[in-house]
C-alpha cells in the first residue's frame, strides 16, 4: 500500500528547501503534463495492479549478469562480464538488489501504476529520484513503458499500422538500415543478434512507410535501439509505438531528423542554444567562439543527431541520458546533457587557445568528452544538470521562445504552488479516485522549412568526414558530418557561400554523402509508385484514426470499415 502521507510530507520538505541554486520541478511538470495526460490509459492506481510486493520480487529477481547497458558505479565495468566481477561490482549488485527505503518503494508503485498523477503531486521528489540518482536497472523497462504509453497495452492503432506497413519498402533505405544496424552499438552483443536485427529492421522500415515526411534518419538507431533493448520482452509494435509518440510529441525533435526542415531546424537549435551558454557561462563561450573560433555546430549537431549516445565509453550513461530525456522532454533534455559537458570540460577548454581548434574537436566527439562526467554519473545527471533555472533557460517565452511547446494553464499556476497547496489538494482528494490529473494543450506542430540538404551522420570509425558550418550570412547546412568519426577540422568555402569541410583524423580523409532517406521508391512492391505509396500512408493514418475513434466510443461506421478494409486488401 502506497504510503502517501509520508511521501507529501517529504515533497512539501523538499519544496520548502529548494533554493535558487536547485533546479525547480516547473519544466518536469511542463513536459509530463503537456505530452503523457491525453494518453493515459490507466487512470487510478487502483485500477492497475503492480504492488510492492511486484517491486520487491522485480528487485531480487533482476539478473545484472544479462545487462549489457549497466555497470558499476565505481571501476565502470560492465555488470554483464561476471568473470571480471571485482570486489565493487559485487558490492554494487548486492546493494541494487533492493530498495531499503519504504517511502521510496511507495513512490515508485505510485509511478508505476500512475505516472502522470504522480508527477503533478511529487515533481520534487520525482526530479530527485529519477534525475540525481537515476531509475533502478530493474525498473527502467516498466517505467519508460508507462511513461511512454501510459496504460497496460498498446493502442490499437499503432499495433494495426505496425502490422499492415510491413509492406512495400524503399530498397535503399532497408540497404541503410541494414548497413547500421551492426554499426550503431557494435560492442553490444545484443544488437548482433538475429532477432534482434530482424526486428529493428522491421520497425524501421514500417516508421519509414509510416512517416513519408520524415522516412529514414540514420541517428534515429540510437534511440530505436535503446527503447527495443529495454522493450525486448515485449512486441516490437511497443517500440515503434514508442517512436511514434516521441516525433508526435516534439515537433521540432522530428524536424532535425527530417530532410526537408533539418537544416533551418538545426541551425535553430544552435542559437537557441548559444544564448543558453551565453547567460550560463559566457567566459566559456566567448573563449571557444571568439578568442580561438571554434564551430560549435562541428559537434552539437553530432550529438544532437545521436541523442548524444555515440562514443560512449559508459552504457549507463545512454540509459540516464534517455531518463532525463523522457520526463524533461527531448529537445531540453539534449540541450542539458550538451551543455553540461561543456561545463564539466570547461578547464580542459579554457587552457586550450587559438590553434587548437582540432584538439577541441577531438576532444569532443570522442569519449573523452565524457572522462569527467563518468566519474560520478549521479553528480553529473543530478547536481550538474538540476543546478540551471529551468523557468529563465528552458520556459521563458522573452528568452525569444527558446521552446515553442505551449505550457498547459493547469502547469502555469501548479509549478508555482507551495508545498502545503499539494498537502491541501490531495486531502480533498477520495482515496478512490486515484492521484490529481488536469488536461494539457495539444502540441502544436512546427513549420517546416524546405531545403536541399544532403544527410550522412555515419561512417566506419577512424574516417574522417566534413563538418557543419556556416560561412558569412548563409545559414543553410549543406553537409552533415557522421556521427560515428573521430575528427579534426580544416575548412575551405565552396561556390554557394557556404563552408565545406575536409576532416583530418589520424593519416586519412575521407568524404562520403548519402542522400537523405525520405524519398520513396518500392521495392518489395516495384509496380507501386512512390506518389501512391504516399497518398496511401496518408488516407491509411486518416482511416487509423477514424478507427481508433469508433472503438473509443463504441461507435461502428460501415462506410469507414469498409475503407479500411479496401486499403488492407482484406
Amino acid at each position: 500500500m502506497v504510503n502517501w502521507e509520508s511521501l507529501l510530507e517529504f515533497e512539501e520538505a523538499i519544496a520548502s528547501s529548494n533554493t535558487s541554486s536547485f533546479s525547480s520541478s516547473s519544466l518536469l511538470l511542463q513536459s509530463i503534463e503537456g505530452k503523457l495526460i491525453d494518453r493515459l490509459n490507466c487512470p487510478t492506481p487502483s485500477s492497475c495492479q503492480y504492488t510492492e510486493e511486484d517491486l520487491i520480487k522485480s528487485m531480487s529477481s533482476y539478473d545484472f549478469a544479462l545487462d549489457e547497458f549497466t555497470s558499476c558505479s565505481k571501476c565502470g565495468c560492465q555488470l554483464n562480464n561476471t568473470g571480471n566481477y571485482k570486489s565493487c561490482c559485487k558490492n554494487y549488485v548486492e546493494s541494487k538488489n533492493y530498495i531499503s527505503s519504504s517511502m521510496e518503494r511507495s513512490y515508485w508503485v505510485s509511478l508505476i501504476n500512475n505516472p502522470t498523477g504522480t508527477i503533478n503531486t511529487l515533481p520534487n521528489y520525482t526530479n530527485m529520484l529519477i534525475l540525481q540518482q537515476g531509475i533502478p536497472s530493474q525498473l527502467r523497462s516498466v517505467i519508460w513503458n508507462r511513461l511512454l504509453l501510459v496504460g497496460e497495452t498498446i493502442p490499437e492503432t499503432s499495433s494495426l499500422i505496425y502490422e499492415n506497413f510491413q509492406h512495400s519498402y524503399n530498397q535503399e533505405i532497408s540497404e541503410q538500415i541494414s548497413k547500421d544496424l551492426h554499426r550503431t552499438f557494435p560492442n553490444v552483443q545484443f544488437f548482433t543478434l538475429p532477432k534482434t536485427v530482424e526486428n529493428l529492421s522491421t520497425i524501421l522500415n514500417v516508421y519509414a512507410n509510416y512517416d513519408a515526411e520524415l522516412g529514414y534518419c540514420q541517428g534515429l538507431l540510437f534511440l530505436v535501439g535503446v527503447l527495443y533493448y529495454h522493450f525486448q520482452d515485449e512486441s516490437p509494435a511497443l517500440t515503434f509505438h514508442s517512436l511514434v509518440v516521441i516525433m508526435q510529441s516534439e515537433p521540432e525533435l522530428h524536424d532535425i531528423f527530417t530532410a526537408s526542415s533539418m537544416s533551418s531546424t538545426l541551425n535553430e537549435w544552435l542559437h537557441e542554444f548559444l544564448d543558453i551558454l551565453k547567460i550560463v557561462d559566457p567566459a566559456l563561450l566567448n573563449h571557444l567562439q571568439n578568442e580561438i573560433g571554434i564551430e560549435f555546430q562541428v559537434f552539437l549537431f553530432q550529438w544532437w543527431l545521436s541523442f548524444v549516445s555515440s562514443h560512449i565509453p559508459d552504457f549507463s550513461i545512454i540509459n540516464r541520458i534517455m531518463d532525463v530525456c523522457l520526463t524533461q522532454g527531448w529537445k531540453v533534455g539534449l540541450f542539458k546533457v550538451s551543455l553540461g559537458l561543456l561545463v564539466v570540460n570547461k578547464p580542459i577548454l579554457m587552457s586550450l587557445s587559438e590553434g587548437d581548434e582540432e584538439v577541441i574537436y577531438q576532444h569532443l566527439l570522442n569519449e573523452s568528452r565524457w572522462g569527467v562526467a563518468v566519474n560520478d554519473l549521479d553528480l553529473f545527471f543530478g547536481k550538474t544538470l538540476m543546478s540551471w533555472d529551468d523557468e529563465k533557460l528552458f520556459m521563458n517565452a522573452s528568452e525569444e521562445e527558446l521552446f515553442k511547446i505551449p505550457k498547459p494553464a493547469s502547469v502555469a499556476s501548479s509549478h508555482k504552488r507551495s508545498a502545503s497547496t499539494v498537502m491541501d489538494k490531495f486531502k480533498q482528494l477520495s482515496v478512490g479516485l486515484g492521484l490529481p490529473r488536469s488536461d494539457s494543450d495539444e502540441l502544436s506542430p512546427q513549420t517546416a522549412s524546405s531545403s536541399s540538404s544532403s544527410l550522412s551522420v555515419f561512417s566506419n570509425r577512424g574516417s574522417t568526414v566534413n563538418p557543419i558550418h556556416n560561412n558569412g550570412s548563409n545559414n543553410n547546412i549543406t553537409d552533415y558530418e557522421s556521427v560515428y568519426s573521430d575528427i579534426t577540422s580544416t575548412h575551405s568555402g565552396d561556390e554557394n557561400g557556404c563552408s565545406s569541410s575536409s576532416i583530418k583524423g589520424f593519416g586519412n580523409t575521407f568524404s562520403s554523402y548519402i542522400k537523405p532517406f525520405h524519398s520513396r521508391s518500392p521495392s518489395k512492391v516495384d509496380t507501386i509508385s512512390e506518389s501512391s505509396l504516399v497518398s496511401e500512408n496518408k488516407h491509411m493514418k486518416v482511416l487509423l484514426k477514424q478507427a481508433m475513434e469508433m472503438i473509443e466510443h463504441g461507435e461502428k461506421n460501415e462506410r469507414v470499415l469498409d475503407d479500411i478494409k479496401l486499403v488492407l486488401g482484406l
